[in-house]
C-alpha cells in the first residue's frame, strides 16, 4: 500500500505548501505553550491522575461490602429452603417416634432464625432507591410468613399418622415456600443494589442467584411428591405438573451454569459442578424419578417419605458447597481487586510525578515524530468515516512506539468495522427471524412479500394462514417446553412441503404463515392447502408420545383479492376464521362474501353491549303441544333482537357473534330470569302445569355460578323447579363433556328438566344418554320435515323415540308444519309437539291466548 506524504496528507485539499507550513507552526506554539502550562498545572495534574485510583479502591471496598451482604441474603435464603426438608420428615412421621428428627428441625430453625437475625440487625435501607441492608419490611414479613408456616408444619405433625391428608401436608409444603417466596424480593433487591452500584456486578450476583436455585428447586421438587408419598396415595395431575415443571426449572439452571467459565472445562468449579450433576442430578433426581413413577402408577412407594427425605437430602450436600465455594470466589476475587488497586494507587500516585515530567521533555520531539502521523492518521480516519474504506498508506517507519500503536490501531479499527458490517447483517437476521422455529417472523414476512412485489409481473401469490387446532391441550397437558417442540416439528413440515420457492413465517403463538408465488389460481392455491393439511395430521412425536392435531387453513390470493400487502394476510386471516367456524381440520378460500359478512359479524359485536344495555332483547315463545288432545303443555323461549334500525332481528342474524363474545353469560342470564318470571305469571293466571324451555349458551357453563343462577332465577320468580326445562346443544356438550356432568347432576337434583337439542344430527354417541342426566330428547326438524317422504328420516324418528321409551325420556318433535307430519308422529308414539302448524314463535302478550284458561288453544 502507497503511504501519502505528510505534506500532502495535511495539504488535502488545499493548493501548495504554505497553508500546512503555516499549520504545522500554530501548533508548534501551541505545543510550546502547553509545555508551560504543564509546569504550572503539574500538582493539579498529578491530583486528577491519582484520583481515578482512589475511586476505584473506595469502590473497590464498597463492592467487598455488598458481595459480602449479597452472601448473607442468599445464606438466609437456603436456610428457609433448607429447613424444609426436616419439616418433611415430622410430617411423614408418626408424632413423637423420632426425637431425632425433632431435633434437627429445632437446629434447622434456629440456624433459619439466626439467618434472618443478622439482617434484622442490619437496620433498614432508606429508601428502595438508595444503598442499604435488606429492606425490614421484607424481613419482617418473611418472619410472620416463618413463624405462621412453622404453627402448620407443628400442627400436621401432631396429627395421627393415620388422620393426615395429603392436602394437609401439601398445604403446610405450600407455606414453606411461600416463605421463600416472599424472601426472594430480598434476594432481588440485592441483586439490583449491586446493579446500580456498578453493572459489571451484576452478574456475578445473577450467577450466584443461580446456584442458590438449584439448592432451592432441587428442595421444591422433593417437597411436590412428599403429600402423596407420606399417605400412599398416587400423584395427582397437579402433582405430577409441578414435579414436572421443577425439574425442568433444574435442568435449565445446570445448562446456564455450564455456560459459565467458572463452572465450564478447566474452570475453579469445573469438579465440584461434575459432583453436582453425578451426586444430585443422577443419584438425587433419580430416587426422585423413581418415586414419580410408583407415584404416577399405583401410589405403592417404595421407600416411605421419611426414607426417601433421608436419602434425598444428603444429594443435595453438592448444591451447598457449590453455592458455598461461589460466594467464598466473589469475596476472595474482590478482596484481591481492592488489594490490588491499593498497590496500584501507591504505584500510580509515585509514577505520576515522572511520567508528568517525561511528558515535558517528550514535547520537544512532538512536532517531528507525532504530528505529521497524526496528520496522516487524520486521513485516515476521514477515509474510513466516510465510506469504510482505509487510505492507501505504507507500513510506518517512525521511531515512536505509541504512533505505530495508533497506526495498528487504526488496522484493528478497519477490522472492526468489517466486523460491524457482518454484526448488523447479523441483527437484521435476527430481527426477521423467529427464535423458536428459525423462520421467518412477521417482519420477516413483510419483506419476503414487498421483494415479491417488486418482482416483474408473474401468475400471482397465495397467502395461507394456518393455525393449529388443539395446540393449547399439548401445552396444558405435557408443559410448554413439549409445546415448543411441536411448534418447532410443525414448522419443519410446512418448510419441507413448501421447499425453495415460497416463503414459510410464524406468525406468533401456534399460527404459521405461507407465501407461496405462482399459486395465484383457487385451484393450486387448494391444493397446497390440502398438502398442508396432510402434513400436519400425521402424528407428531413429543417427549416419546404420539401427539395427533390438526390445522384450519386460510386462503387469499393476489391480486384476485388483494396486493401483496398486509391487506391479503387480512384476508386470508378471515378466511382461518371461517375453517375454524365450519368445524377446523379445513382449509377455506377467502370471498367478499365472507368479508361483509365478516364486517357483519364485527358491527353486531360492537353494538351488543348497547342493546343489552337499552333492553332491546326481547323473548318470543313457540307452544309444545300434546299431540294426543292439541292440549298446550309448554313454551320455548326464544330469543329476538328489536334493533332500532333493522328492526326485529332473529337469532340467526346475531346469535353467532353473541355466544362468541363476553356478553353471552349475562344475555343468558336476562333469557333465564325473564324465561321463568313469564312462565310464573302464566301459571298464576291459570296455565296450571306449563313449563317452559330456555336454551343455555355455551359460555354460562364456565361460570361457576350457573347452579346458583337457575336457583335465584327460580326463587325470585315463584317458579316450580319442575315447570324449568333447560335445553342443551351437542356442541355444547362435546365441548365441554366432564366438566358439564357436575352442574347437569345438581340441576337435576333440583328437579329442573334438562332436554337434548337436535339430537341424532351430529357426532352425540348413545354413551352420552348413559352418563349425562337429561329428561327429554328433541327430534330435529330435519328429519320431522323429511319422514313423510324419507323411510330413512322415518327410521330415525323411530329410533329415537325407541331410544326415549328405553332410557326412560320423555320425547318431542321440532319442525311440525302439516297435519300429515303430527299425524305420523302420533301414530309413531311421539308425545309432544312444536312447529309452524301449531303456532309460530310469539311475543308474550300472543301467547297468553293459548296459555290462560278459556283462551286454551286445543285445535
Amino acid at each position: 500500500m502507497q503511504q501519502p506524504s505528510p505534506e500532502s496528507a495535511a495539504s488535502s485539499g488545499m493548493a501548495g505548501a504554505g497553508p500546512t507550513r503555516r499549520r504545522e507552526i500554530g501548533l508548534g506554539r501551541r505545543l510550546r505553550g502547553t509545555a508551560l502550562l504543564l509546569a504550572a498545572g503539574l500538582l493539579a495534574l498529578t491530583a486528577i491522575v491519582v484520583a481515578p485510583s482512589v475511586t476505584a479502591y473506595r469502590d473497590s471496598r464498597s463492592h467487598l461490602a455488598r458481595i459480602a451482604r449479597l452472601r448473607q441474603v442468599l445464606e438466609a435464603a437456603n436456610r428457609l429452603s433448607a429447613e424444609r426438608g426436616p419439616s418433611n420428615v415430622v410430617m411423614a412421621i408418626a408424632p413423637g417416634s423420632d426425637p431425632a428428627a425433632e431435633g434437627r428441625l429445632a437446629a434447622f430453625r434456629g440456624t433459619s432464625d439466626a439467618a434472618l437475625a443478622v439482617l434484622e440487625r442490619a437496620g433498614p435501607a432508606a429508601s428502595p432507591g438508595e444503598d442499604g441492608s435488606v429492606p425490614a419490611r421484607v424481613v419482617a414479613t418473611t418472619l410472620a410468613r416463618l413463624e405462621e408456616a412453622r404453627r402448620e408444619v407443628d400442627r400436621v405433625a401432631a396429627l395421627p399418622a393415620d388422620g393426615r391428608r395429603a392436602g394437609d401436608i401439601a398445604a403446610a409444603i405450600a407455606r414453606m415456600v411461600e416463605v421463600v417466596d416472599v424472601f426472594q424480593e430480598a434476594v432481588a433487591w440485592e441483586i439490583r443494589a449491586l446493579g446500580r452500584a456498578d453493572p459489571v456486578l451484576i452478574g456475578p450476583g445473577l450467577v450466584a442467584h443461580v446456584v442458590s436455585d438449584l439448592r432451592e428447586y432441587g428442595g421444591r421438587i422433593g417437597s411436590a411428591i412428599i403429600p402423596a408419598v407420606a399417605v400412599q396415595q398416587p400423584l395427582g395431575v397437579a402433582q405430577l405438573a409441578e414435579a414436572r415443571q421443577m425439574r425442568g426449572r433444574i435442568v435449565e439452571l445446570m445448562r446456564l451454569l455450564r455456560g459459565q467459565a467458572a463452572f465450564g472445562p478447566g474452570g475453579p468449579l469445573a469438579d465440584l459442578l461434575r459432583e453436582v450433576e453425578t451426586t444430585f442430578g443422577e443419584t438425587g433426581l433419580g430416587l426422585i424419578d423413581a418415586a414419580i413413577a410408583e407415584g404416577r402408577a399405583d401410589g405403592r412407594y417404595t421407600l416411605s417419605a421419611d426414607e426417601l427425605t433421608r436419602r434425598y437430602v444428603p444429594t443435595l450436600k453438592p448444591v451447598e458447597a457449590l453455592r458455598d465455594r461461589y460466594l467464598a470466589g466473589m469475596v476472595a476475587g474482590f478482596a484481591a481487586e481492592r488489594d490490588a488497586v491499593g498497590t496500584r494507587l501507591a504505584v500510580v500516585a509515585c509514577g505520576t510525578v515522572a511520567l508528568l515530567a517525561l511528558l515535558v521533555a517528550l514535547l520537544q520531539s512532538l512536532r517531528a515524530s507525532v504530528l505529521r502521523p497524526l496528520l496522516i492518521a487524520r486521513e485516515t480516519v476521514m477515509a474510513l468515516s466516510q465510506d469504510g474504506v482505509p487510505a492507501p498508506r505504507r507500513p510506518l517507519a517512525g521511531r515512536v512506539t505509541e504512533i505505530r500503536r495508533l497506526f495498528d490501531a487504526l488496522g484493528v479499527l478497519e477490522e472492526r468495522m468489517r466486523e460491524r458490517t457482518r454484526l448488523m447483517a447479523s441483527l437484521r437476521r435476527q430481527a426477521e427471524t423467529d427464535g423458536l422455529t428459525g423462520l421467518s417472523n412477521r417482519r420477516g414476512l413483510a419483506l419476503a412479500m414487498a421483494r415479491l412485489a417488486d418482482a416483474p409481473e408473474g401468475s400471482g401469490a397465495a397467502a395461507l394462514m394456518i393455525d393449529l387446532d388443539g395446540f393449547k391441550k399439548v401445552n396444558d397437558s405435557l408443559g410448554h417446553e413439549a409445546g415448543d417442540d411441536l411448534i418447532r416439528q410443525a414448522g419443519a413440515r410446512l418448510s419441507a412441503c413448501i421447499g425453495r420457492d415460497g416463503h414459510v413465517a410464524r406468525m406468533g403463538g401456534d399460527e404459521f404463515a405461507v407465501l407461496m408465488p405462482g399459486r395465484g389460481e383457487p385451484g393450486p392455491a387448494t391444493a397446497l392447502a390440502d398438502t398442508l393439511l396432510h402434513s400436519l395430521s400425521e402424528p407428531f412425536q413429543v417427549e416419546d408420545q404420539a401427539i395427533h392435531i390438526g390445522a384450519s387453513v386460510g386462503i387469499a390470493l393476489s391480486p384476485l383479492h388483494a396486493p401483496l400487502a398486509d391487506g391479503l394476510l387480512a384476508r386470508a386471516d378471515m378466511a382461518l376464521y371461517e375453517a375454524k367456524r365450519a368445524g377446523r381440520h379445513c382449509h377455506r378460500l377467502f370471498t367478499p362474501a365472507l368479508r361483509d359478512a365478516t364486517l357483519s359479524w364485527n358491527a353486531r359485536q360492537q353494538e351488543l353491549p348497547r342493546a343489552l344495555a337499552a333492553g332491546e332483547f326481547v323473548l318470543f315463545y313457540q307452544p309444545q303441544l300434546r299431540l294426543a288432545d292439541r292440549r298446550v303443555v309448554g313454551a320455548e323461549a326464544l330469543i329476538r333482537w328489536r334493533h332500532p334500525r333493522l328492526g326485529l332481528l332473529s337469532p340467526a342474524e346475531f346469535l353467532a357473534p353473541l355466544e362468541a363474545s363476553r356478553l353471552a353469560v349475562p344475555v343468558g342470564r336476562f333469557v333465564l330470569r325473564e324465561a321463568c318470571a313469564q312462565a310464573a305469571a302464566w301459571r298464576r293466571a291459570g296455565a296450571g302445569d306449563l313449563r317452559i324451555g330456555v336454551n343455555l349458551f355455551g359460555a354460562q357453563f364456565h361460570s361457576a355460578s350457573l347452579v346458583d343462577e337457575v336457583k335465584a332465577a327460580l326463587a325470585d320468580s315463584g317458579l316450580p323447579a319442575s315447570a324449568l326445562e333447560l335445553e342443551i346443544t351437542e356442541t355444547i356438550i362435546l365441548q365441554h363433556d366432564e366438566a358439564l356432568i357436575a352442574p347437569l347432576r345438581a340441576l337435576r337434583a333440583l328437579g329442573v328438566g334438562l332436554a337434548f337439542d337436535d339430537y341424532g344430527t351430529g357426532y352425540a354417541s348413545l354413551s352420552l344418554l348413559k352418563r349425562f342426566p337429561l329428561t327429554r330428547l328433541k327430534i330435529d326438524h330435519s328429519f320431522v320435515q323429511g319422514m313423510v317422504a324419507s323411510s330413512q328420516d322415518r327410521a330415525i324418528v323411530q329410533s329415537v323415540l325407541t331410544l326415549g321409551r328405553s332410557f326412560g325420556l320423555d320425547v318431542i318433535a321440532e319442525g311440525v308444519e302439516t297435519e300429515t307430519m303430527a299425524e305420523g308422529l302420533r301414530a309413531e308414539g311421539c308425545a309432544e309437539a312444536q312447529g309452524y302448524l301449531f303456532g309460530r314463535p310469539m311475543p308474550a302478550e300472543a301467547f297468553t291466548a293459548l296459555a290462560c284458561p278459556g283462551e286454551r288453544h286445543t285445535a
